[in-house]
């Protein structure tokens, strides 16, 4: 960055400025002991040479010795910034003048009087002009005062003219002085300040230049980042949809290299117009863009599943981040689309999903047979069975209907995912679900050596929701509860009222704007959950490390039934674990209005 147009100014400027800007300097400068110094060494020699007349030699001797002292003190005091030693200096050059033309009786000897009278017109008091004005009338009057009376008669004239014309001559010289002293003192903090600002000038150019290396090194790097990604497309947008950032990424998805569309396609050409029409309808905004990034505006940010339409015509499943770009100002400058190919695995999804709702209703209806005809055997009074025929069938019994709870929660799963999952609203007392839980794991817990209590408010706390579907959650939480905590341990089943905050927050306490819930918790002593697998627990199929290390029963299904179950009911499901301690789920559903 170059700053070639401004010329640093040199730290002091002119040194006649410096010296008439400075107080310390001015004295010596424009008032110094040189003018006087000069006059009186002429003065000294036209009266050695005879060239001025000596009419008293005692008074010419005192002159002489006066100005001598008088130029060694202005010598030896130049420098002294005191008004009252420069007006002794030159009143006593004034002195010596009037001493000299009283010993001469000659009116050359009056050229001395050119630099006292300069040194007073040129101080900054006006009291130099005052000063002048005596001094000459004093030296003009002192041979009169000295001399023979002869040298009276033309006094009154010059005592009246002279006097006259060194004041207008001083006032005049002393006024321009100060206003010339003015000038050169504003000029040289002019000077002063141009430096300053030229300093701060080439500080924040420095600080510039630096930034724009940072910026540019953060864009390289920003750059080189974005073309080293290659398994996701990076596209980014100015604010009406034409391509401006076109990874490597984006070429292996779509077939198109960067030359082809950067500045001169839209991302909607990759997108299908009827699937764009068709989330402009859901979400009542406008088309192309607009439905694009509709609620991206909203929200700040926004994932879904779009599907691109690659060069060749094939379509691609993509899971698109959508996120809005600034500018280094700030302003709004289009949109970023990260998008993730997930073709194959949304076709290995559905066909999953179809290959769990096939075999749960091909095993459903020959269980429903199976169950159907030990019902008939086991109940046939005309053929009873022994006890040990009767232990064997129970077996079987107990089993089928194991599996049979199976092919339900399949079931159940494929309808969440597809969006089939509907529910029977209705008031439901939670007391009664949490009595009803408890006492279908009671045998179970009995049997595993497992302590439960129930701590549920006597009035109940009635929610709207599914009976069924809330029993079969805390059914789940509940089983689970007692699956997992060792002989000797306890599972404690609270209900209790809790308020939800606008952030999302469940508290004990009421607090302002939030809205009543209904707490159902269900805490263990149990095995607990490790750390690192707690944000896995609500995914299909998921088990725990420790759960498959203890070889305890069960397929994964309990609690991202559960999960959805909350979900659909407007609540959310909570965990709290602690591996070897236990494990706290809390259900925080709405209270019936």
């Amino acid at each position: 960055m170059s700053l070639a147009v401004l010329d640093r100014p040199q730290d002091a400027g002119d040194p006649w400025i410096r010296r008439l800007s400075e107080p310390a300097g001015r004295p010596a400068a424009v008032h110094g002991p040189l003018l006087c110094t000069v006059l009186h060494t002429a003065a000294a020699l036209l009266l050695l040479t005879g060239a001025l007349p000596v009419v008293d030699r005692g008074l010419v001797l005192a002159g002489l010795a006066a100005a001598s002292a008088a130029t060694g003190v202005a010598w030896t005091a130049r420098r002294s910034r005191s008004v009252v030693g420069s007006l002794a200096v030159p009143a006593a050059h004034l002195g010596a003048v009037a001493l000299l033309h009283a010993g001469t009786g000659s009116a050359t000897t009056l050229f001395l009087l050119v630099g006292p009278l300069w040194a007073l017109a040129t101080l900054p008091d006006r009291r130099g002009v005052l000063v002048a004005v005596l001094g000459t009338t004093a030296v003009l009057a002192a041979p009169a005062l000295a001399g023979p009376p002869t040298a009276a008669d033309d006094l009154p004239g010059a005592l009246l003219l002279g006097p006259l014309a060194v004041a207008a001559g001083t006032a005049a010289v002393h006024g321009s002085t100060r206003r010339l002293a003015a000038q050169s003192h504003r000029i040289a903090q002019l000077q002063r300040e141009q430096a300053a600002l030229l300093t701060q000038v080439q500080s924040r150019a420095d600080e510039l230049d630096t930034a724009s290396r940072i910026l540019a090194a953060r864009a390289q790097t920003m750059t080189s980042v974005i073309d080293a990604v290659t398994e996701q497309s990076i596209i980014g947008t100015d604010r009406d949809g034409t391509i401006r950032v076109w990874n490597p990424g984006a070429e292996k998805m779509l077939g198109v290299p960067r030359p082809d569309v950067v500045r001169t396609r839209s991302i909607l050409d990759f997108h299908l117009p009827e699937e764009l029409a068709a989330a402009a309808e859901d979400r009542g905004c406008g088309t192309g863009l607009e439905a694009l990034v509709h609620a991206a505006r909203e929200h700040g940010s926004d994932v879904r599943d779009w599907t691109y339409v690659a060069a060749d015509g094939s379509h691609r499943t993509v899971s698109v981040a959508i996120t809005p770009r600034s500018d280094d100002r700030g302003v709004h400058a289009g949109w970023n689309f990260v998008g993730t190919d997930m073709t194959e695995a949304r076709a290995t999804e559905r066909m999953k999903d179809q290959f769990v709702s096939l075999i749960s209703h091909e095993l459903r209806t020959p269980l429903s047979s199976i169950l159907g005809y030990l019902e008939l055997v086991m109940d046939d009074e005309d053929q009873p069975l022994t006890d040990e025929q009767r232990q064997y069938l129970s077996t079987v019994e107990r089993n089928a209907q194991r599996l049979l709870r199976l092919v339900g929660d399949l079931l159940f799963t494929a309808q969440v995912e597809s969006g089939r999952f509907t529910l029977q609203p209705a008031d439901v007392d939670l007391a009664g679900v949490v009595r009803a839980a408890e006492e279908t794991a009671r045998v179970a817990a009995a049997s595993a050596g497992v302590q439960i209590v129930v701590d549920v408010p006597e009035d109940g706390l009635v929610v709207a929701g599914d009976a069924v579907r809330l029993g079969q959650a805390c059914d789940n939480l509940v089983s689970n509860a007692v699956k997992f905590t060792p002989a000797g341990g306890r599972i404690d089943l609270a209900l209790r009222r809790g308020w939800r905050t606008p952030d999302g927050a469940v508290v004990d306490h009421r607090s302002q704007d939030a809205v009543p819930v209904a707490l159902l918790s269900v805490a263990d002593t149990g095995m607990g959950i490790p750390a690192g697998e707690q944000g896995q627990m609500f995914t299909r199929f998921f088990r725990t490390s420790n759960a498959q290390r203890n070889a305890v029963p069960g397929v994964g299904l309990g609690l991202t039934i559960t999960k959805a179950i909350t979900t659909a009911h407007g609540g959310t499901l909570d965990l709290v674990s602690t591996e070897g301690v236990g494990t706290t789920f809390t259900m925080a559903l709405p209270v019936a209005g």
